[in-house]
């Protein structure tokens, strides 16, 4: 449950919804607001990015849910790099590999967990 939480309350709602608005904003010359809780998102997001929004979507499984997260990550550095071209701001790319790195290890003490069990 905290993992679920994580993954779709404070991954989604709170970052991956903050960078979507900006890109968002940035599309209208910031004179549009998305709504609260990204209500007006799907309307101004390009079809590309609001299908792969939805993919980031599962129910309760494991496997399901670490496609999710990587779909999560992945949707968030797309629009993450575009808005910090626009914004003029440089896109860690180290820090981000780090942290692939490190999430595939803990990933993977997952899979070797449930092997031994």
């Amino acid at each position: 449950m905290p993992a679920k939480y994580n993954l779709d309350q404070a991954m989604k709602q709170i970052n991956l919804r903050q960078m979507l608005e900006w890109r968002m904003e940035n599309d209208f010359n910031w004179s549009l607001k998305p709504g609260a809780y990204g209500k007006g998102l799907k309307k101004y997001l390009t079809p590309q990015i609001w299908a792969q929004l939805e993919g980031t979507y599962v129910g309760a499984g494991l496997e399901d849910n670490w496609l999710a997260l990587f779909k999560t990550i992945a949707l968030f550095r797309r629009v993450a790099l575009e808005v910090s071209h626009l914004l003029g701001f440089e896109y860690l790319h180290e820090l981000d590999q780090r942290m692939m790195i490190y999430l595939q290890s803990v990933k993977d003490l997952d899979r070797r967990s449930l092997i031994s069990c």
